[in-house]
């Protein structure tokens, strides 16, 4: 039986995805693995340059996932077509470091759900890692920023035993974003949390336009609106300083914009405390 089945969501990855099937093409391990490539309706050519990858990995299936679009849609179908016992998570514009594989599958043996450390500077330009600050997985995995502050980790190098997953029903395909949190909160009601594998190392990249970055975070920020909605005990701070919330460092990249870097910090900020305004008028809840 297969030991491991990395699942790869991607859609119009072309520019990137090379660099992730070459890492994944030079992990040295004795497991027996599989790589899926779960293409979500690329336009651009990705699921040809994925299949190209066959004589370097022979384990490669690129399987079409087109019809829902959505990375959660496109994870699950991944899973469905997985022979693995485990399944680990990746995506298709980062990189596996070398051995990641190998400290993935030593971790899945003695644990339910593990998570990949993060780099961002391989990656990502100075100016552009400004965005968002240093990575929250340097060290261990994120905590949710409301009650009951549950650990949770990205399923951009995220691995799970194949029975857990399809006994929470894998992750929830009616959620655009946060979907993986979503997952690792379900997983909590069973008592799993995400234990973080220091050996196996993500390089994460970071979205490198100003607008995107915008998009990003504002979609971030109301997808948690959502999810303290569904799942906060508790409200996390003082009601009346709600309104205030996150405005201070808005006004301190405000008059250091000149800066590429602070205006690719401001782009998050404001995104967020858009997010945050519109996800609490959409959910009826003081957003955090």
């Amino acid at each position: 039986m297969t030991d491991l089945t990395v699942v790869i969501p991607s859609f119009n990855a072309a520019g990137t995805i090379t660099l992730q099937l070459d890492a994944l093409a030079a992990q040295e391990t004795s497991r027996a693995w599989e790589l899926i490539v779960a293409d979500n309706g690329s336009t651009d050519g990705t699921p040809g340059i994925a299949a190209s990858y066959e004589p370097r990995l022979p384990g490669l299936r690129v399987i079409d996932a087109s019809a829902k679009r959505g990375p959660a849609y496109a994870l699950n179908e991944g899973a469905r077509a997985a022979r693995g016992a485990s399944l680990l998570f990746c995506d298709a514009d980062d990189e596996v470091a070398p051995h990641w594989l190998e400290a993935m599958g030593d971790a899945l043996e003695h644990h339910d759900l593990v998570a990949s450390r993060q780099d961002v500077e391989r990656l990502n330009d100075p100016w552009v890692r400004e965005s968002r600050g240093p990575s929250l997985m340097a060290e261990d995995v994120m905590r949710l920023p409301f009650p009951p502050y549950l650990r949770h980790a990205p399923s951009s190098g995220l691995g799970v035993r194949r029975t857990r997953h399809e006994e929470i029903g894998g992750f929830d395909e009616s959620l655009p974003t946060l979907y993986d949190t979503d997952y690792c909160i379900r997983l909590h009601r069973f008592g799993i949390e995400p234990v973080l594998v220091p050996d196996a190392l993500v390089h994460y990249r970071y979205r490198p336009e100003l607008k995107a970055i915008f998009r990003q975070a504002r979609s971030y920020a109301e997808g948690s609106a959502r999810l303290q909605k569904r799942y906060a005990t508790g409200r996390p701070f003082a009601v009346w300083r709600w309104p205030a919330k996150h405005w201070r460092p808005v006004l301190t990249e405000l008059s250091r914009s000149h800066r590429r870097g602070s205006r690719a910090r401001l782009a998050w900020l404001v995104g967020w405390q858009v997010g945050r305004y519109a996800g609490s008028a959409r959910y009826r809840v003081l957003a955090v």
